[in-house]
């Protein structure tokens, strides 16, 4: 009976250090995540809250995007795969544009589009400003776009809001307390930092939460459709980067709006599979 006792003893014991053991392997397995809430450079002015000019394509600017690419190419979470807010559906035509982008032949694309307003999303737009940039400096063949083009009906909500007096004054004192602070820093690096600290991502996200999902009209829950609308297309982003992740991937580059890096990063905080690295680690190295 005894020794039946020990040899229970030691199969808990062995049974305790596998588990131990594959606790530490799988902690160690996380793929590290640099997520990068930025502003959209070409400024297209599709936000509900408009936001200040900054001229991406300024000598100041160009180097500040060199000088980002280097800090994150010089990390020890350099990416293995670089994940853009671009439309999934149109991966083909954002490699194609990023080979002739390596080969110097971008502007052969660029030099054709007519709109104005197309071309600035093209030449100015941080997918191809940042995301082709560090692609490049990494000397990766491909991106991975993760956009959704789920329809968001900003238009119902602000019939909503238009309606009711009340909601009309809340909304234009969350405009005016808005800030543009985050875009009058030295450089992008600051300027990035800035943007992505709790209180700002908070703040984007508590918009959606305490404000956009109670407007409604004749109890329609305008508002709460908006706000689903919205967390199921970054559900959906979110998936596209699980599902494009490749076997061997140890460290990605996650670049979308701040609004999207808001959801995103709760996304994966609670994810076992990743583990969120400090951006300020990145972006405050010399």
């Amino acid at each position: 009976m005894k020794h039946k006792k020990q040899n229970m003893n030691r199969i808990s014991l062995i049974l305790f250090l596998f588990l131990f053991q594959f606790s530490v392997v799988s902690a160690q397995q996380k793929v590290k995540v640099i997520l990068l809430g930025t502003y959209h450079f070409n400024n297209p002015g599709n936000d509900m809250v408009k936001q200040k000019e900054r001229n991406i394509l300024s000598k100041e600017s160009q180097q500040d995007l060199d000088n980002l690419v280097d800090k994150i190419n010089m990390s020890a979470y350099r990416p293995d795969q670089i994940f853009v807010e671009s439309d999934f559906s149109e991966k083909k035509e954002l490699n194609a544009n990023y080979q002739s982008y390596i080969k110097n032949q971008y502007h052969k694309f660029t030099d054709t589009i007519k709109r104005a307003r197309l071309k600035r999303f093209y030449t100015e737009g941080e997918t191809f400003q940042l995301g082709y940039r560090l692609a490049k400096k990494l000397k990766h063949q491909e991106l991975y776009p993760i956009d959704s083009l789920i329809e968001m009906r900003f238009d119902i909500l602000m019939k909503g809001i238009d309606s009711n007096p009340k909601l009309k004054k809340e909304f234009d004192e969350i405009k005016a307390s808005s800030s543009d602070n985050c875009l009058e820093k030295s450089n992008l690096s600051e300027v990035f930092l800035c943007m992505n600290e709790k209180s700002e991502l908070d703040a984007n996200l508590g918009f959606y939460i305490s404000f956009a999902n109670k407007v409604m009209i004749n109890k329609d829950y305008s508002g709460s459709n908006l706000v689903a609308d919205w967390y199921k297309r970054n559900l959906i982003m979110y998936s596209n980067i699980q599902n494009q992740l490749k076997p061997d991937t140890k460290n990605i580059f996650v670049l979308v709006g701040t609004g999207h890096a808001a959801i995103l990063k709760q996304f994966f905080e609670n994810d076992k599979n990743f583990e969120l690295v400090d951006l300020a680690e990145i972006l405050n190295s010399k």
